[in-house]
């Protein structure tokens, strides 16, 4: 992975945050274990105990609602495939709504409902055609009281996680549109799978990377043609492709 990117995914999969240069970790930046790498650890760790091999896959569309804001979930979907996105709602945003967390291949969704079973503070939306296995809350619950380990990896991912939001409130209320746009592409570009043909083609349009960056869809559109104009991305359908991962980076700096 480009090193330029890199530095954008230490923290975690919260695709529309931005520079994790807004929280310091304590150690190395190398032995600093993003969440999304923890969550997929954690999930790895319990495979067996929740017997997921086992368990019914389900085949989603792009869109699907899996829970609305004030629902309470007793059952918690772990991606196999695609991506759901977290989107609440804020009247106070530049579009009334941003997407603070998504979760991808790998994760179990919706981990902050465990041991506490409040409603839900946003909706969860399949943003990318998923699969997924549904898990009950309670049977989630029983197997890490049962395995410390597991529970202590669940503590640390959960504490990783919560810095993520912190950093992107931050991120909202201090940095320009071209900077939450900036950081919204490298660190989507960070945790793609990289292409034969070397290009970092990212499938969102303007409206999904406004949503994530908590912009209005006008801005991120004018904020994409500048950089577009200065030969830093390529504007296509429903695409972007990021052609100057190194001096986007240093524009939004």
């Amino acid at each position: 992975m480009n090193k330029s990117l890199a530095q954008f995914c230490s923290l975690g999969n919260n695709l529309g945050m931005t520079l994790t240069n807004l929280i310091q970790p304590s150690g190395p930046v190398d032995d600093f274990a993003g969440s999304q790498a923890l969550g997929r650890r954690l999930a790895q760790h319990l495979a067996n105990a929740l017997e997921l091999t086992r368990r019914a896959m389900h085949e989603l569309p792009d869109a699907t609602v899996l829970c609305k804001s004030g629902d309470r979930m007793t059952q918690l979907p772990y991606v196999m495939s695609g991506r759901l996105d977290v989107v609440v709602y804020v009247p106070s945003s530049s579009d009334g709504q941003i997407v603070p967390i998504s979760f991808q291949a790998g994760e179990f969704a919706f981990l902050s409902y465990l041991f506490n079973h409040l409603p839900s503070g946003g909706d969860l939306i399949v943003r990318e055609a998923a699969v997924i296995k549904w898990i009950e809350v309670a049977e989630m619950e029983r197997v890490l009281l049962s395995d410390p380990n597991s529970l202590v990896l669940l503590v640390r991912f959960l504490g990783l996680r919560l810095r993520e939001v912190q950093a992107r409130e931050k991120a909202l209320s201090t940095r320009g549109v071209k900077s939450r746009i900036g950081a919204g592409l490298l660190r989507y570009a960070a945790a793609m799978t990289p292409r034969p043909d070397g290009k970092v083609i990212i499938p969102l349009t303007h409206e999904q990377l406004a949503s994530r960056c908590g912009v209005s869809r006008s801005k991120a559109s004018t904020t994409l043609k500048k950089l577009e104009h200065l030969g830093m991305i390529h504007l296509g359908r429903k695409w972007i492709e990021l052609l100057d991962a190194d001096s986007l980076r240093r524009s939004i700096a």
